[in-house]
């Protein structure tokens, strides 16, 4: 059994560290090196977030997330998932185990709310939690952000789906195809799908009349900046 007085000062010292700047900072990670070999105790056994290490350098590559990723399936479970659903750094192998123990329908029903708020679209709440029952936890790796950012966004699309209708979009280039897929990121927040022929995109009427409005008068000038800047993109190569 490791020895709690030791381990207590050990963390002690890993905080002074972290927290430390300058020569107080080095001075705190002279005596954590020092404390671990002399108790024979790694980083690991302090928090098991760490590797099982002394090298006190690694301190240094340590993030909160990672520390709160360690106590899933743990008692402290339940009190450290509403910091990790709004962890923006994340990597796809932590999130996909994060979504392993979550709950998204009582999560969504818990912010459905609050981005209604933020969408100033207050009344639209409910139509948000019923679009989020078509969001699946593999879809959220095609987001970026934290859980709830990622879970937002991805209800916030569905919803779009929902209230527009999809248009397909023809186009005669790939010069024609990204100018039209821009337009529609601009019009409605939302990206197009690149298809043979054109684009797929949800747009409603009013969105469809200015995608209209705005290619007819800008599609010449979009063609012109598209060829000139591939002329110039040949030039900086030579």
């Amino acid at each position: 059994m490791l020895p709690p007085d030791a381990i207590a000062k050990g963390q002690k010292l890993m905080q002074l560290y972290r927290g430390g700047v300058g020569g107080e900072r080095t001075n705190a990670g002279r005596l954590l090196l020092a404390h671990l070999k002399t108790n024979d105790l790694t980083l690991y056994d302090l928090d098991s977030s760490l590797p099982v290490t002394q090298e006190v350098s690694a301190l240094d590559h340590w993030r909160e997330s990672a520390a709160l990723m360690a106590k899933l399936g743990s008692p402290e479970q339940d009190d450290v998932l509403t910091q990790l659903v709004d962890a923006p750094d994340l990597t796809n192998t932590e999130l996909l185990r994060l979504l392993e123990v979550v709950d998204l329908e009582s999560l969504i029903d818990v912010r459905a709310d609050g981005w209604a708020y933020t969408s100033s679209d207050v009344g639209a709440a409910e139509q948000y939690r019923a679009a989020g029952r078509k969001v699946t936890a593999q879809s959220l790796l095609g987001f970026s952000g934290s859980l709830a950012q990622r879970l937002r966004d991805a209800v916030l699309q569905q919803h779009h789906f929902q209230t527009h209708p999809q248009r397909l979009l023809r186009a005669d280039d790939e010069i024609q195809q990204h100018f039209l897929a821009g337009l529609v990121l601009a019009l409605t927040g939302h990206k197009a799908e690149l298809v043979a022929g054109g684009v797929q995109a949800h747009l409603n009427a009013e969105q469809l009349a200015r995608l209209r409005a705005l290619q007819a008068q800008y599609s010449a000038q979009a063609r012109a900046s598209a060829l000139r800047a591939a002329h110039e993109f040949g030039q900086r190569l030579s």
